[in-house]
């Protein structure tokens, strides 16, 4: 069981006795001053890389009792994965919340640069520290909905596929993952401002979800059709985007295929101020097109589980339309940050 430490990561590190951090150069230097203790180790990491983590998990050094993993996403299932392989504690410390990898079981890892996850990693603690989550850009922390509202899409495929092939679906499950939406709907503002309740909720959320995946055995209350447009567009561009908004883009894709009513979730995402257009993210009409033209294929070569991929036509036409229906209208936010992906 995992406790959460909702507050200050402040002189948690007295407690550790032999910890290795994971992190890099700007979550550290947020937290460095306050952890206390002296870790045996500070690795700033770059990739997920399979063969890079190896590298990284067998330079940690010998005898170690835990693994604290400090920053973004890359931090943590990097972290993730040195506990995993040298099977020793965990404590997760996410300075941003723009994925729920800090919650996710298994461990994000990439294989020539596709998402493969595997392993189960349930670390000791989880410390939300406020200050440092603050301190960041709020729009990385608004990414976070992201990982919250593909629900929708997801719940929509699942669904289907129930009614198309037979799978198995879970209606209370369904229905849970539902209220997660409504609360973060409920809540977009205090998101958007990325105030404690904010954070709270999100966390809350994001752990919430990943439950539901557990009783479920299986990612579908939270995973469809929309990530697939993520995998198939990093494929494609050789590129890392951050999650939540590259999810919030797929979501807008998928939801006009699905249903028809991309403006309502575009409405929707604004109002906690997701940055979903294509431009918010750097990507350009060729790779966005090219993106969307590339999921059913990505879909059906990777195997992933029935979506709307399998039974709706996707046409260059249908894809430059959905581009030039999100260059129409604009984020609340400047666009194209130079923030780096975390």
């Amino acid at each position: 069981m995992t406790d959460f430490v909702f507050g200050s990561i402040d002189g948690i590190g007295a407690t550790l006795g032999r910890y290795a951090v994971v992190t890099q150069d700007v979550p550290w230097n947020l937290v460095k001053d306050r952890i206390e203790g002296r870790p045996v180790s500070v690795t700033m990491v770059t990739n997920l890389e399979h063969e890079y983590l190896d590298r990284v998990a067998d330079a940690l050094p010998t005898p170690l009792d835990t693994v604290v993993g400090i920053g973004g996403g890359v931090s943590i299932d990097a972290a993730k994965y040195c506990a995993w392989k040298r099977k020793c504690p965990s404590i997760l410390v996410p300075t941003i919340l723009s994925v729920d990898a800090y919650v996710s079981l298994p461990v994000a890892v990439r294989e020539n640069g596709v998402v493969n996850y595997f392993g189960k990693v349930v670390p000791d603690k989880i410390v939300i520290d406020y200050k440092a989550i603050q301190s960041a850009p709020r729009r990385l922390n608004r990414a976070g909905a992201g990982d919250v509202y593909s629900c929708r899409t997801a719940l929509f495929d699942w669904k289907l596929s129930h009614e198309k092939t037979g799978e198995q679906y879970d209606k209370d499950i369904a229905a849970r993952a539902q209220r997660l939406i409504d609360r973060l709907i409920e809540k977009a503002s205090e998101i958007r401002d990325v105030t404690v309740e904010g954070i709270r909720t999100l966390v809350d959320l994001h752990a919430e979800a990943n439950h539901l995946i557990a009783i479920a055995g299986k990612a579908r209350p939270e995973e469809g059709s929309e990530h697939v447009f993520f995998y198939a567009l990093e494929e494609l561009t050789k590129r890392y985007f951050l999650h939540g908004e590259a999810v919030g883009t797929g979501i807008y894709i998928v939801s006009h295929f699905q249903s028809k009513d991309e403006k309502e979730v575009a409405r929707v995402m604004d109002g906690f101020s997701l940055m979903f257009r294509p431009l918010d993210c750097g990507i350009t009409k060729d790779e966005f097109v090219s993106a969307v033209l590339h999921m059913k294929e990505y879909s059906k070569r990777e195997r992933l589980p029935f979506t709307i991929l399998d039974v709706a036509e996707i046409t260059r036409g249908d894809a430059e339309r959905l581009w030039d229906d999100l260059l129409a209208t604009t984020s609340k936010e400047p666009s194209h940050s130079t923030e780096p992906v975390m």
